[in-house]
């Protein structure tokens, strides 16, 4: 994680530099692109893997609460901060002190000091390859890991059309302005930190009772969602506008620690790297192909009904999910 953050460093560091000296090309950011997302895809798995080293088992949900929490917090505010750094020392002020977090993060985690078993760790090719083997027997008699790649999969795909259509249905369908992009984008953020602040309180309600919860509150929202473009009222569409957004958020929320601290509790420490990588991948796979789905559904359909319709299926299947027991792996 540490080494992570210090090339992504060096990476911003070396961009702003030849654009300050004229060096920039499309195919320069095309490099560092695609190395920052490389160093990324090593990073998010070892971020997954080193939570469960810190802390004590009793400690899972409260703990990805937190982090998860505080790590919104802080793109809250730095989106929110964001024009006004811009405005006041530029966009290149602004690229350096994005290079800066990165070196003081690495600074951070280098610091931290804990016990990790390396022990038998196979570092041959052939080795690498029995790990990943091993990975994936685990998963296959892993419950608790196939239901949460499910549920992963099931709110990907019932969530992307916010995403893949976010721009054109409040341009052409609410008739207005790109400050409301925005103020969705805050909305979401209020809506996640609140949910994955909340949930270590709710603890004596079922882990699969938060889980359909989740789903079917993001899947209400999405239908709500698609009702405000018909409403004549600026202040009711606003209304509920803020209602689905915050909804939207509060259910991932709560999702993404009731998920996170399930795998941290079923897989041992050992072989944490492995599945959260697995998961991390398949999820990230997952999203151009729903991206490419809803492309062509909106050839034939209108923007609200396909909101409409994967709203239904998502609070459909979630509720599907619970009464054919599918998440009692997660209790």
């Amino acid at each position: 994680m540490a080494l992570a953050d210090l090339l992504r460093f060096v990476f911003v560091a070396a961009i702003v530099t030849l654009y300050t000296t004229g060096l920039l090309s499309p195919a320069l950011i095309v490099v560092f692109t695609l190395a920052t997302s490389t160093v990324e895809a090593f990073r998010l798995p070892a971020g997954g893997a080193i939570l469960p080293q810190l802390l004590e088992k009793e400690y899972y949900t409260l703990g990805k609460a937190a982090n998860y929490s505080v790590s919104r917090i802080s793109g809250l505010v730095g989106y929110m901060l964001a024009g006004g750094v811009i405005a006041l020392i530029g966009a290149v002020g602004a690229l350096w002190i994005d290079a800066a977090t990165f070196l003081i993060s690495s600074a951070i985690i280098w610091s931290i000091r804990y016990k990790e078993n390396l022990q038998g760790a196979k570092q041959t090719v052939k080795g690498v390859i029995q790990d990943f083997a091993e990975g994936f027997r685990f998963i296959r008699a892993s419950r608790t890991i196939q239901t949460v790649s499910l549920i992963g999969l099931l709110i990907n795909f019932g969530i992307m059309p916010l995403t893949v259509f976010q721009t054109p249905y409040v341009s052409d369908y609410l008739k207005m302005g790109p400050e409301t992009l925005s103020y969705i984008k805050i909305l979401t953020s209020v809506g996640m930190i609140t949910g994955s602040a909340l949930l270590p309180k709710l603890g004596k309600i079922k882990t699969p009772v938060i889980a359909v919860a989740a789903g079917v509150i993001m899947g209400a929202a999405l239908i709500e969602m698609s009702i405000a473009q018909s409403l004549s009222t600026p202040v009711l569409k606003m209304g509920i506008l803020t209602l689905s957004m915050l909804s939207i958020g509060f259910g991932g929320g709560l999702l993404n620690v009731v998920i996170g601290s399930s795998v941290m509790k079923a897989v041992p420490k050992e072989m944490m790297g492995r599945i959260s990588g697995f998961l991390t991948a398949m999820m990230q796979a997952s999203m151009p192909v729903a991206s490419f789905i809803y492309s062509a559904l909106a050839v034939y359909f209108h923007i609200p009904h396909i909101l409409v319709f994967f709203g239904s299926l998502t609070l459909i299947c979630s509720l599907a999910l619970y009464f054919r027991k599918k998440l009692d792996a997660l209790s």
